[in-house]
């Protein structure tokens, strides 16, 4: 990636997380693609928004990437089959947070899968409650089911 690229990749992520966080704006950012910008998430769930487009290959978490866990997890509730946060990572390979996997530390999963519910209309309360119950997922995953707002925007 060029620096131009990458310096301007920045910029748009500084607008697009300052309109998410301006109380003075007409309309706003939806919560998943300002949380998208603010991890470093490409936002593939998010295709009425195009300003992300130009920057593909910029982000940590790739479309390939994100989609084919979001492709998995809808397997999953598809057939019916819960799936549980540890479950999740066996799956994927990640041992922990000090051992990531081949494509996926546990930050990554715990942040990819909350943006893919913080677009609200992907798989339902069971599948979630599933996915976080106690003593099947580590504690840093409960955030995955909690709003995101402006104020967890920090600029510094």
């Amino acid at each position: 990636m060029s620096e131009t690229k990458e310096m301007l990749f920045s910029l748009q992520r500084f607008q697009i997380l300052s309109l998410f966080t301006s109380s003075a704006a007409e309309r706003n950012v939806t919560p998943s693609y300002a949380f998208a910008w603010a991890e470093n998430i490409y936002p593939f769930l998010n295709d009425g928004a195009p300003w992300h487009k130009p920057y593909a290959d910029c982000f940590a978490i790739q479309e390939e990437q994100i989609n084919e866990l979001h492709q998995f997890l809808c397997d999953r509730w598809d057939s019916k089959k819960l799936i549980s946060f540890y479950e999740l990572e066996d799956h994927y390979g990640v041992s922990g947070s000090a051992r990531p996997g081949p494509a996926w530390s546990r930050y990554g999963l715990v942040v990819a899968c909350r943006y893919i519910y913080l677009q609200e209309f992907h798989f339902d309360k069971a599948f979630w409650s599933a996915l976080l119950k106690n003593g099947e997922c580590p504690s840093e995953a409960h955030i995955i089911s909690s709003p995101y707002t402006a104020e967890h925007v920090f600029f510094e």
